[in-house]
């Protein structure tokens, strides 16, 4: 399919040269294009081996001038597409536009494209979106008049799959250098850089706020720029064993022992071993880092609970880094170790997947590796860690080590083992937490981390002081909470005590009347509160100590305009009994818990707020999320607890509802490894022993 839209895009282009790019697809190179016949004057251009500061020209017109009259780009996934999107300001415009994708994960949506918010796209005169195959995409666009390719590619992205919600990466960055893109992917406004600078001005402002310069071991000239600071960072092919000398590899202790370190960047240039600048502009050496994972692409997006699968291994075969399960190759990953959105979805069948440290083509190569498999939330065990690996950092290190394969058996265990190997790659190595890094260690001033503003209402003075013991032990969110008493006032001794012992967060208290209906509570409690995003919090019910962090996490990955989970344990008061729930998660879902709902306040806002009723407010805004084009999405459970206490909730059910088509059920309070235990006060203690997890 995607061969014939390209033969026949190129008989109907008319006298206009073609340029036909590629990406993903090494080292073979790319079959779609292999067979195609071009005139002269056509370009067939290998995305990946464009360094980013050098514009693409047309055929034999001049770098970067003129339009073609049809530009391919084929991506061998969608990660590779947005890998390309930092490179597309470096493409010429087109009249006719051909995207296509071969395969895609279940999960993702079409290449559809979401049309820009000003006239750009009033000259489309034809759009077309076609399946390849069972899983693949092609969309067509043609501007008679032409188009800029970047902003048609972004548009794509950002169609497929829905409009996405999430923070930027920040700061704005300038890339120069081999790899470039992969320390930015996605991001079409990150500008391609000259070796020196100085860093080209928008009117009268600098088109980035800080430089990055990859580099492949050679020394590069030194920095002309006085008001934005630069960076140099290591390829992974100067961070192979060959870049850093056959005397490492060669030695007892295996390949390579000591910490990784970029080679010198010239004279001037300080190699700062996870540090930064000196005050003011300039220029450093950063050591210790790789280039980052995307999650928007590579992430627990479609992560499956079954155990009953084999166990796979990240290897090398026939020199190249594999991912195998027996002799069957999974996906063979290229030499700057990245992991596709494809290669993750190849893997999820597997009960886990061993780590095999030797024959990588270097560290840089290992690391990025294994910590993209680890943010995708695909279980990983390993044996002793080298110490060459110390760019992956200490907390995913450690948890390589601490299960063995024979315990990813137990399904629950599995899971545990994959939420925390998530949450650790994702928050090391991610592209946003990795440019916030990369931006305190040049010295740039950053916008605050996105404060999560928790909603609890409650009619019950004798729960304020265990919901606050909840939140109180929530870690690495930025937060507050705003506290609606509904029918009570807050000068009650257990209110005052509890608000008075509670420290964690900045605090804003509301007294409510009693009649007042719950849904115009809660719409009150949103007008007092002020972080970007508002989480719902239910006052009996048991949460995790990185239950709001978790939330957070998947609204960055997932893109989605409403997280949440599945209420996979459930506390039955009555029968003191704890039941585990075979829910899917990491997928988009209609229905989440109605007291993990965490969204950002313009979406309140575009639905109408909560709807003014006594009950199944939570189920309406769900309903209106999606009725407006939303997504909403659902993470995992294992870090919250529903207690059904037999009465008094505004999700009415009997017992057994929750007793049917259970995963597993105990005597007593029994929540998984990742709830930490209880909080204090007001947590039970009489013969309640702390659960770690698995079947019992």
């Amino acid at each position: 399919m995607i061969t014939s839209v390209l033969r026949q895009a190129l008989r109907t282009r008319g006298r206009e040269p073609a340029m036909l790019c590629h990406t993903g697809f090494r080292p073979g190179g790319c079959e779609h294009l292999a067979r195609l016949r071009l005139r002269d004057g056509d370009g067939l251009v290998d995305l990946d081996a464009r360094p980013m500061g050098r514009a693409v020209g047309a055929g034999g017109a001049p770098e970067g001038g003129g339009a073609v009259g049809l530009l391919a780009v084929v991506a061998a996934s969608l990660t590779d597409l947005r890998r390309c999107l930092t490179l597309a300001p470096h493409l010429p415009s087109a009249v006719h536009l051909v995207v296509a994708v071969p395969d895609s994960p279940g999960h993702q949506g079409p290449l559809l494209p979401a049309p820009p918010g000003g006239d750009e796209w009033h000259g489309l005169h034809e759009l077309r979106v076609r399946r390849a195959g069972r899983r693949g995409w092609v969309c067509e666009l043609f501007f008679p008049d032409a188009t800029d390719t970047a902003v048609a590619l972004h548009q794509l992205l950002r169609g497929t799959g829905g409009p996405r919600r999430g923070p930027a990466a920040v700061p704005l960055a300038g890339l120069h250098g081999p790899e470039g893109a992969l320390w930015r992917s996605g991001d079409v406004s990150a500008p391609g850089l000259s070796a020196t600078g100085p860093v080209p001005l928008r009117r009268v402002t600098p088109v980035a706020d800080l430089a990055v310069r990859t580099h492949d071991g050679t020394p590069l000239p030194g920095w002309e720029d006085d008001a934005v600071p630069c960076l140099d960072v290591a390829t992974t092919s100067a961070e192979s064993w060959e870049g850093r000398g056959r005397a490492a590899a060669d030695s007892a202790a295996g390949p390579g022992t000591g910490p990784v370190t970029a080679p010198d960047a010239g004279s001037g240039a300080a190699a700062v071993p996870g540090g930064g600048l000196p005050p003011g502009p300039g220029r450093a050496v950063i050591t210790d880092l790789v280039a980052p994972v995307d999650e928007r692409v590579v992430n627990p997006c479609g992560f499956t609970r079954g155990a009953d699968g084999p166990m796979g291994d990240l290897t090398v075969h026939g020199g190249q880094a594999v991912l195998r399960d027996g002799d069957t190759v999974l996906a063979t990953l290229p030499s700057d170790g990245t992991v596709t959105d494809l290669d993750v979805a190849r893997a999820r069948y597997l009960r886990g997947v061993r780590v095999d440290w030797s024959g990588h083509s270097g560290p840089a190569a290992a690391v990025r590796a294994v910590a993209s498999l680890a943010a995708a939330g695909v279980p990983l065990v390993s044996g002793p860690v080298p110490a060459w690996t110390a760019a992956l950092g200490r907390p995913l290190a450690d948890l390589l080590t601490g299960v063995g394969e024979e315990a990813l058996r137990d399904p629950l265990v599995r899971e545990e083992h994959s939420v925390r190997l998530r949450r650790a790659a994702l928050r090391d190595h991610g592209l946003l937490t990795r440019w916030r890094l990369l931006g305190g260690l040049g010295g740039v001033p950053l916008p605050p981390e996105p404060r999560v503003s928790v909603l609890l209402c409650t009619r019950r003075p004798e729960m304020v002081g265990f919901a606050l013991a909840q939140i109180a032990r929530q870690r690495h969110v930025r937060m507050e909470v705003v506290l609606t008493l509904h029918g009570f006032p807050a000068d009650l001794p257990e209110v005052r005590s509890a608000v008075a012992a509670f420290t964690a967060a900045p605090v804003t208290v509301h007294e409510a009347p009693a009649d007042q209906v719950f849904g115009s509570v809660l719409n009150d409690a949103v007008d007092r509160a002020s972080g970007q995003t508002v989480a719902k919090w239910d006052d009996d019910d048991w949460y995790g100590p990185e239950h709001l962090a978790d939330l957070v996490l998947a609204r960055t990955y997932s893109g989605a305009d409403l997280t949440g989970c599945s209420p996979d344990y459930v506390y039955l008061g009555e029968l003191d009994a704890t039941v585990w729930r075979d829910y899917r998660s990491e997928i988009p879902w209609p229905h989440v818990a109605g007291g993990t709902m965490l969204t950002d306040r313009s979406v309140l806002e575009e639905t109408g707020g909560f709807r003014p009723l006594p009950r199944a407010v939570d189920s309406q805004l769900l309903l209106a999320v999606r009725r407006g084009g939303g997504r909403v999405y659902r993470t995992h459970g294992l870090g919250y607890v529903l207690r059904r206490a037999g009465e008094g909730h505004t999700w009415a059910e009997e017992t057994d509802y929750f007793l049917r088509r259970s995963a597993g059920q105990w005597s007593g309070w029994r929540p998984s490894a990742l709830m930490e235990g209880e909080p204090a006060p007001l947590g039970r203690t009489d013969g309640v022993s702390e659960y770690t997890g698995g079947h019992r």
